[in-house]
């Protein structure tokens, strides 16, 4: 059984789904048989827009479809937390709700993980960065003491080594850090033990839903790549040293590229950030890079054609030549056919809107947030093109080239009034696929029917129209 989400796959990560479910469940088993922790951390990596989103939601519905208990975590809504453990822990909690309404096995197990828990990365983790900070800039004695653990003869110290003077100072301060260094040790052996114990009572908490539901349980991390890069590398070290237990494994979504870069940009231009993030990940699945003629067919089918016109009726090969010719990735495609759909769904005419017109509008609106007629010379038209096996008037075969920046000069160029459009029509070359193109548009405007002559096309409505939509999709996206 398929669960109806991936109805609306259009970049085959349903497959990508199956295959990981099939791996990641063997690599538990095996993991489990030979007697290695049964965890196991995977990232799926692809470019933003790449639909890692949408497979991650697809993977969770097909995972709680087999019966296994899935986390969901995005984590940049989550990265304004002071440390992700907390972001981990709600998501694992909410996971968990519906098994521990009642008194039982699994609510005893969970309740006694959170507890154990609680103190594990707020005590060490958060004050120990502070202190070490500090000392990059000063020593901060009230923060020392925080993270020492020593009570109040640190600040007796610290009050008589400031009022003592230099002399009384420097053994003061010899003794301050002996002290603080004692408590740093205590603190580390005290997290330590309560680490372990909350790996062991996290294990056993998974342990207990067996019967209820499936092993392993599933914890699916998105947006790690837009998140701040300290939250990052947070987030990743409480996976390793806090989560790694029997029966949990860990599926990552991230831009990896975009990911090492980033924190190799917080913590300088020396520090290999490839290297880093293999510390975290068993395995790296890269997803292939999908077709553009594929996603641009499964979104044109939802437009309706019977409204918009296109060279040798080639809707879908037109706006995927136009999306390449732009460079535009995954999401800007359909961000841009978006657009298209909102403009032709309200076009008025029951003539049919010109897709090189209209397409062109919704690009240069999507690349600079301007409603305007992009420039003749925009580089992005030049190689807007595609080939077709054709024939001449005169009978004989031919290869045509449909050049869309040509049909939009032309077009632009005649489109202000309908005497200029019917003028060019009489002059031009009947082979030429741009003149021929044109008058397909432009012609069921005036051929017999009466027309004022100085009235523009109904094809320049675009513009406005491409501007209504453009701020009604500026607006959804925002939030």
């Amino acid at each position: 059984m398929t669960n109806a989400y991936w109805d609306r796959d259009r970049l085959s990560r349903k497959a990508d789904a199956d295959f990981l479910y099939n791996f990641l469940t063997g690599q538990h088993a095996k993991r489990k048989a030979t007697g290695r922790t049964a965890s196991y951390v995977l990232n799926v990596d692809a470019d933003w827009g790449g639909g890692k989103s949408f497979f991650l939601e697809g993977l969770a519905l097909d995972l709680e479809e087999k019966g296994h208990l899935v986390a969901r975590i995005n984590a940049w809504k989550d990265d304004h937390a002071p440390d992700p453990y907390v972001a981990i822990m709600a998501a694992i909690d909410k996971a968990f709700a519906p098994l521990i309404v009642k008194p039982g096995a699994v609510r005893k197990a969970w309740n006694v993980t959170k507890k154990s828990g609680g103190p594990i990365a707020l005590r060490v983790g958060a004050a120990v960065v502070k202190g070490l900070a500090k000392r990059h800039v000063g020593l901060d004695f009230d923060e020392l003491a925080a993270i020492s653990d020593v009570g109040d003869d640190v600040s007796d110290v610290a009050e008589t080594a400031l009022d003592e003077g230099v002399a009384a100072a420097g053994k003061e301060l010899e003794r301050l850090f002996d002290a603080s260094l004692d408590g740093l040790i205590k603190g580390f052996q005290k997290t330590e033990r309560a680490m372990v114990d909350f790996r062991t009572k996290l294990a056993n908490a998974i342990k207990s839903i067996d019967g209820q539901k499936k092993a392993p349980f599933f914890v699916l991390v998105d947006e790690l790549d837009r998140c701040r890069p300290t939250y990052a590398v947070a987030l990743l070290e409480r996976v390793k040293h806090l989560f790694d237990v029997d029966g949990i494994i860990f599926v990552f979504a991230t831009n990896s590229d975009q990911l090492q870069h980033s924190i190799s940009g917080a913590y300088g231009p020396n520090f290999n950030g490839f290297r880093y993030l293999k510390r975290f990940f068993d395995r790296t699945y890269v997803f292939e890079k999908p077709s553009i003629d594929r996603l641009v067919e499964a979104l044109v089918q939802s437009l309706p054609a019977t409204k918009l016109s296109a060279p040798e009726g080639a809707l879908a090969e037109t706006i995927a030549r136009g999306c390449e010719s732009f460079g535009f990735d995954l999401r800007a495609v359909e961000h841009v056919i978006e657009m298209i759909d909102t403009v032709v769904t309200a076009w008025p005419h029951k003539l049919p809107a010109d897709i090189v017109l209209l397409f062109a509008l919704c690009s240069h609106f999507y690349q600079t947030g301007r409603a305007e007629w992009p420039s003749f010379e925009k580089d992005e038209l030049m190689n807007w093109a595609f080939t077709r096996p054709g024939f001449r008037s005169d009978g004989r075969k031919t290869t045509i080239t449909h050049s869309m920046r040509d049909i939009y000069i032309y077009e632009c160029s005649v489109f202000r009034s309908i005497e200029q459009i019917m003028n060019s029509s009489r002059r031009s070359n009947r082979d030429d696929p741009t003149v021929t193109y044109a008058d397909e548009v432009f012609a069921p405007e005036w051929r017999n029917r009466e027309v004022t002559r100085n009235q523009p096309s109904i094809q320049t409505e675009l513009l406005g129209m491409v501007a209504n939509a453009g701020r009604m999709l500026s607006q959804q996206h925002q939030q």
